[in-house]
């Protein structure tokens, strides 16, 4: 039986690599444990998958605090870590796992559910950050509230501390998210902190945050490519304001996503809309029609004055030379009575008929239009029409088919071939698909 028991873990060891990962891929996380357990062999080949990416678990010996334990028990596990995924900030436990030196150490979510933790004093933390280390692989992070949470509650953003801002001291960092934070204490830091210079891809939502604050993140980088800001009220300050911060990444930014969902620009008279020709690598843009063109209003003429005398005009002076993709907000009324749904504001028609209708001369690039959001609107056929005649592709989307995977499904089912080969653009973007950037990429080719 023993010689059986052998032979059979042997054969398991034989087959193709591509076939051992296949099985395991379909194990559980304690399925792949037991697996491991079973000999030295099995071990050694699982256990860089089991440890690869690791999450912790409020509230259970599986926290942060036990994760730290995990690893000073265990030190040659910590080479095989590649993602943390942790459900809580605890600003004691988080430093001391980030004292540990992880090589391979690539991605880090902090993404706080419920109440924050604020256990420690900030001359603990100022003592404790001096164990921190730098993490030379580190190119993915994420800290704030987890997303759901943010969008179910009232929302009130974890304030982070000055103390704080050595969690971000890593310059390898190419990617940031920070989710329902309130940063303002980071304009103050030392310029040593936020040093990333090779920053690609930064998201921003339901934060808070001053013009200081965001050029102390922006300014360094000399390759951002990618810029998500999301509020679901009032941004914090006036829209004029983000154009010369933006404006440091004139020539690199591909992709700009400004989703202001329900702004209605009270806090900012006279403005005039976003002057966005300078940005000549910007590709793709998320916006509401008033941030873009302004809102109108007393002595200032916008996109909302009826029969605009120069429409063509105003739109040549707003949107970027080398635009393809635009995706506007915030675009229907109110609907005239209950179960009825929302119309497109008469505005808003008008807008669209003209860059569909005058393409090249406002907009020669562009390709793609998309409306947010169709369950709650009446779809304008005539628009539909009116751009199938200019050979335009104008698109509705569902709010669940606000993601990038989405999108792209999108446009594969109205164009077909976004490139000359399909499977070309494929392969160049499926193993980073989930990521934002490589979607958006292919479609600015």
């Amino acid at each position: 039986m023993a010689q059986n028991d052998r032979s059979s873990r042997r054969a398991l060891m034989d087959l193709p690599h591509e076939i051992l990962n296949a099985i395991t891929g379909e194990l559980r996380i304690h399925d792949m444990a037991r697996l491991a357990a079973t000999n030295k062999t099995i071990k050694a080949y699982i256990e860089p998958q089991l440890y690869c990416k690791m999450y912790t678990n409020i509230g259970t010996p599986q926290d942060t605090a036990g994760l730290v334990g995990l690893l000073k028990r265990r030190p040659e596990v910590v080479p095989m870590i590649k993602a943390l995924v942790l459900d809580e900030y605890h600003p004691r436990y988080t430093r001391q796992l980030l004292a540990i030196a992880m090589p391979n150490l690539w991605c880090l979510l902090i993404q706080h559910e419920g109440q924050p933790v604020n256990v420690v004093s900030e001359e603990e933390k100022r003592t404790m950050n001096r164990n921190l280390v730098y993490q030379p692989s580190l190119k993915n992070c994420r800290f704030g509230r987890y997303v759901f949470w943010i969008e179910s509650t009232n929302r009130v953003p974890y304030t982070l501390s000055k103390e704080d801002a050595a969690l971000f001291k890593q310059p390898a960092i190419d990617r940031l998210r920070l989710s329902n934070v309130d940063f303002l204490a980071l304009e103050g830091v030392e310029e040593t902190y936020l040093t990333h210079e090779g920053l690609e891809n930064i998201k921003i939502e339901g934060s808070n945050y001053s013009p200081d604050t965001l050029k102390r993140l922006f300014f360094p980088s000399n390759a951002l490519k990618d810029v998500d800001i999301h509020h679901w009220t009032e941004p914090p300050f006036s829209p004029n304001l983000y154009l010369p911060i933006l404006s440091s990444a004139a020539e690199t930014l591909t992709i700009l996503r400004l989703e202001w969902r329900y702004t209605r620009l009270n806090h900012a008279p006279g403005y005039d809309g976003l002057d966005l020709t300078a940005f000549t690598a910007l590709r793709l843009l998320r916006i509401q029609p008033g941030v873009l063109f302004g809102p109108g209003g007393e002595g200032v003429t916008s996109y909302t004055t009826p029969s605009h005398p120069n429409l063509p005009n105003l739109i040549r002076s707003r949107l970027p030379p080398g635009l393809k993709v635009l995706l506007l907000e915030s675009i229907t009324m109110p609907a005239p009575a209950p179960g009825l749904k929302q119309l497109l504001f008469p505005m808003d028609i008008e807008l669209i008929a003209c860059m569909i209708e005058q393409k090249a001369q406002v907009a020669p690039k562009l390709k793609f239009i998309f409306l947010y959001y169709l369950e709650e609107m009446t779809e304008p056929e005539e628009l539909y029409e009116l751009a199938d005649k200019h050979d335009m592709r104008l698109c509705g989307l569902y709010k669940s088919e606000i993601s990038p995977i989405s999108i792209l499904r999108q446009l594969i089912q109205n164009v077909g071939l976004i490139c000359g080969d399909l499977g070309t653009m494929l392969s160049d973007g499926a193993a980073k698909i989930w990521r934002p950037m490589s979607m958006f990429r292919v479609m600015a080719n």
